[in-house]
């Protein structure tokens, strides 16, 4: 059987099931929402999320137990439970009442942390993204993106940037998206996250197809590729041999990109991502339509349109519709006016001014916070070097006034207090030598191995972190306070040592010590080691490791330690 009979089978079979792919559990989600929204007693609703979290643990949707005791507050108990509704939902490419439940999240935001918040407008603006509503999509990840951005996470941060990222290039606006996938990839440069420098290379491959330049998207899907086979996710490599796919196809390599869905869509299909299974229909489609394949091109695009009307992405229904007036104008004009008036309908509704006008705000605001951020460091600097032009005229004028006052008083003094200056210059020869060396070794580029000076600095800045994470501290004022030096020292010492912002080394501080005591201490549980690592919740400490390794607490828990 020849690739692509292979392959039309298989979309057949595809039809065939495609009613019993729906989760089991899906009735009982629904039930546990609709109790949960209705019930006023704050016991009972305290009692229902416990519930609600045991099911999910039960049915294996969540690795972790989640139970929020007696004196939780109940903003943060609304936003967890909505917040796994919603992901739940989004899972199932019920998009719209993903995007609701987030909304109801959002109202609860009063005594909740920036995490959670960033969270939920994350998935919020995801939603909007698969329901081609860019204009609320990128107002969403927008403000996820400021609260990342101000907390100096740079790991969510980049994946804010390459959600944007990615809702400009399916607005029609790739070249607008290109300075953003660039900051994302260097931001992920600093945090070494394979997992999340995979979906980047990604990204910049659709970007990049989008925008004509089919040598660098097929580049950046190669490299993509290679980056999720070393990590050996088979879900993940699915959806990048998808992007390879459609980079080849750009570059006219019909046959490779034929073979790319040939192995994706299986793995797609195994892992139950329908919508990246869906896409590949589409993509094939396209392959048979350029074949003259009309029918089984047709076949294609039909199961692709059936699945995105149902999850309600416009975007890539309009590319199936597209492909169905093309292959059915001449057998079947009747269908085809039906699909022509179907993709006009979409391609208003996806390119409208609303979308437009938001693309264009939050470019501004993007501008504006470049400028303001160059304002900055460009008076940070004038205040530089006027300090240090100061610091050298006192240090001046200190020497000449020393160098008088020891003339002055030489002769007068000699005798009386020859052996005191001796000492004393020596003494101050000392120190003077010692604040000289601690200068040199601070303006040094650290290259091949650490001095001695800079190990015993991280090592009591490593020392710092790790006990007052344990106390819930892990700001940067109170580590600078435990280690007696200022936080302008420590920001300034930490960059020139390791050539990291002190929230990255915090953050891996923090993670190679939770995987550590995972991997090494299989009796203390995930919330021990979760607060031993200064997370109060859980499911926060959960999401940040999963972030950071790219795998869950209990996965990392059975690999071998490093």
């Amino acid at each position: 059987m020849n690739c692509t009979r292979r392959i039309v089978v298989f979309c057949l079979l595809f039809v065939s099931l495609l009613s019993l792919a729906q989760s089991p559990d899906s009735g009982r989600i629904q039930e546990y929402a609709e109790r949960y929204v209705q019930m006023q007693n704050r016991d009972d609703r305290l009692a229902l999320a416990n519930n609600f979290f045991a099911y999910l643990l039960q049915v294996g949707y969540i690795d972790e137990p989640i139970v929020f005791p007696a004196e939780s507050h109940m903003d943060s108990v609304d936003v967890n439970v909505y917040y796994y509704i919603a992901e739940y939902y989004y899972s199932e490419g019920n998009y719209r009442t993903a995007a609701d439940f987030c909304a109801r999240a959002e109202k609860c935001f009063g005594e909740v942390d920036d995490l959670s918040k960033s969270d939920v407008y994350a998935l919020l603006g995801a939603a909007y993204f698969r329901m081609s509503e860019y204009d609320k999509a990128t107002e969403a990840l927008y403000r996820g993106y400021e609260l990342d951005k101000a907390s100096g996470d740079l790991d969510r941060t980049s994946s804010d940037l390459n959600s944007i990222a990615s809702a400009f290039v399916a607005a029609g606006k790739p070249h607008e998206a290109e300075k953003y996938i660039m900051e994302a990839i260097a931001a992920n440069s600093l945090t070494k996250n394979h997992a999340r420098m995979a979906v980047l290379y990604g990204t910049a491959s659709e970007m990049y197809r989008a925008m004509g330049d089919n040598a660098r998207a097929l580049s950046y899907a190669e490299k993509s590729l290679a980056v999720e086979r070393e990590l050996g996710n088979s879900a993940k490599i699915g959806i990048r041999l998808a992007q390879l796919a459609n980079a080849q196809m750009g570059a006219s390599m019909i046959d490779e990109a034929r073979l790319s869905l040939a192995d994706a869509m299986p793995l797609l299909y195994k892992s139950g991502n329908f919508h990246s299974w869906a896409i590949c229909q589409n993509q094939m489609g396209d392959i048979l339509a350029s074949e003259g394949k009309d029918a089984e091109a047709a076949q294609c695009y039909r199961d692709a349109a059936a699945l995105f009307l149902k999850q309600g992405d416009k975007y890539n229904e309009l590319h199936a519709r597209e492909g169905l007036y093309k292959v059915t104008k001449s057998s079947s004009p009747n269908e085809a006016m039906m699909h022509l008036e179907r993709s006009n309908q979409l391609r208003d509704s996806i390119y409208n001014s609303a979308t437009e006008d938001a693309i264009g705000k939050y470019n501004a605001v993007y501008y504006n916070d470049i400028l303001r951020e160059e304002k900055e460091r460009a008076e940070r600097e004038k205040r530089l070097i006027l300090t240090i032009t100061m610091i050298a005229a006192i240090l001046l004028l200190l020497a000449v006034g020393a160098g008088i006052w020891y003339t002055y008083n030489r002769h007068r003094r000699e005798k009386q207090h020859y052996d005191r200056n001796i000492t004393s210059l020596q003494d101050k020869y000392k120190e003077a030598n010692r604040l000289y060396q601690n200068v040199v070794a601070e303006n040094m580029q650290v290259t091949a191995d650490l001095t001695d000076d800079d190990r015993a600095f991280l090592e009591q800045l490593a020392s710092a972190i790790g006990s007052l994470s344990e106390k819930g501290i892990t700001d940067i004022p109170s580590i600078a306070k435990e280690m007696h030096i200022n936080e302008v020292t420590l920001r300034r010492r930490l960059a020139k040592t390791v050539s990291e912002t002190p929230q990255t080394y915090i953050l891996r501080v923090r993670m190679n010590k939770a995987k550590i005591l995972l991997q090494n201490y299989r009796d203390i549980t995930v919330a021990e080691v979760a607060d031993k690592c200064g997370y109060s919740q859980v499911p926060n400490f959960t999401r940040a490791f999963t972030r950071y390794y790219g795998v869950t607490p209990s996965d990392a828990r059975v690999q071998k330690p490093e």
